[in-house]
């Protein structure tokens, strides 16, 4: 399902103003990246106010992240590039297509992902998925790397898409809550 324009800014409409979202959407599009699919998140929406804006990129937004994983993988195939994102609780949706589809036929793309559950939490729900998402990318033989700061946000993205399309791998960046902010408990 497609977004519409109107819908991305009613919904993730954030007045503060932070180069590291823009700086990501940049980066996506000197990577020839033109495809976001993605489940609605906070983190996320802000990523996706700068797309909208920009207007080079399809928005997708999907039921659950392991349809991500199948739409990114027809696009590459059919020779474009997506990148999904998704919060951490996510991940544990998506192994199975990973492990499935991805991995064993070498799709290159970007996992971008929203980290819950660490410094900042307040639901507890989160928490147990937050320690186990670098141990569960570790176990799928996904590499990853974490945004803490905005001065590192430009190289890590540039490498980590470099480094996914050239081992042709899905290659993860995880945002930290260091870099992100964290929700007040509400």
């Amino acid at each position: 399902m497609n977004v519409k324009r109107d819908q991305i800014l009613v919904l993730h409409y954030y007045p503060t103003f932070r180069m590291w979202a823009e700086t990501i959407v940049k980066v996506l599009k000197e990577n020839d990246i033109r495809s976001i699919s993605f489940l609605p998140d906070t983190v996320i929406g802000k990523i996706l106010n700068y797309a909208v804006k920009d207007g080079s990129f399809e928005l997708i937004t999907l039921a659950r992240e392991e349809e991500g994983v199948g739409i990114v993988t027809g696009e590459y195939l059919g020779g474009r590039r997506g990148v999904l994102m998704m919060q951490s609780a996510g991940l544990g949706n998506s192994v199975n297509a990973l492990a499935s589809l991805a991995i064993p036929y070498q799709i290159p793309f970007l996992l971008l992902i929203s980290q819950r559950g660490e410094l900042g939490e307040f639901n507890a729900c989160h928490v147990t998925m937050g320690k186990a998402l670098r141990r569960i990318l570790d176990a799928l033989g996904i590499q990853h790397f974490t945004l803490r700061r905005e001065d590192e946000v430009e190289i890590m993205m540039q490498g980590a898409i470099k480094t996914a399309y050239a081992s042709e791998q899905p290659v993860a960046v995880i945002l930290s809550s260091e870099l992100v902010g964290w929700k007040d408990e509400k």
